[in-house]
């Protein structure tokens, strides 16, 4: 893949998700699923205080489908299958993309009411395989010290712990240390 080619954003079916691009029908229960959870999501989460209408959510779904476009990042929504229907939990999203060395950043997210269940979990494996069938070799993911839970569904996806990066990311006003966690492709 070139730089600035499209990264394609296709569904992914897994057993208990479906993993999909969002559409204009998604902003206003994807926006619920943040406004009811914004105190759980806002403990690890520097954004939540920026998304305040569906109108907010699609501005960065437009954000997240533009990176996909140039081919420097891709978002898909992560619904939980509920009998024949599909339930939006939240979102993982690729970032950073770096085609000269085949690497790129994965951010997920899910409402507290999804958590528990293996819907993260099986996110991060679905999407680490799209992107390692593209080319990519090295994928990135870094968890506060403080969500020891998405540390778990790092180490649940493969991924291998590097080290802690102090004062990575700046939460309602303090600095915060992240864990640090990569997964190549050969860890497949």
């Amino acid at each position: 893949m070139e730089f600035l080619d499209e990264i394609s954003v296709e569904e992914m079916v897994g057993v208990r998700i479906v993993l999909r691009p969002l559409t204009d029908e998604d902003f206003e229960p994807l926006y619920n699923v943040i406004d009811r959870n914004r105190e759980f999501l806002s403990e690890h989460l520097p954004w939540t205080s920026e998304c305040n209408s569906s109108e907010d959510v699609a501005l960065r779904v437009d954000s997240w489908d533009m990176q996909a476009q140039m081919g420097n990042g891709a978002c898909w929504g992560i619904f939980e299958k509920v009998g024949e229907s599909l339930q939006v939990a939240g979102c993982i999203i690729v970032g950073w993309v770096q085609w000269a060395n085949r690497s790129a950043s994965v951010s997920f997210w899910i409402g507290k009411e999804f958590t528990g269940r293996g819907i993260a979990t099986e996110a991060l494996r679905l999407v680490s395989e799209k992107m390692f069938s593209i080319g990519i070799n090295r994928l990135e993911l870094s968890a506060s010290v403080t969500n020891p839970k998405s540390a778990a569904v790092a180490r649940r996806a493969g991924y291998q712990e590097e080290g802690k990066c102090r004062e990575f990311e700046r939460i309602n006003g303090k600095f915060v240390d992240h864990i640090r966690f990569s997964r190549l492709s050969r860890d497949a």
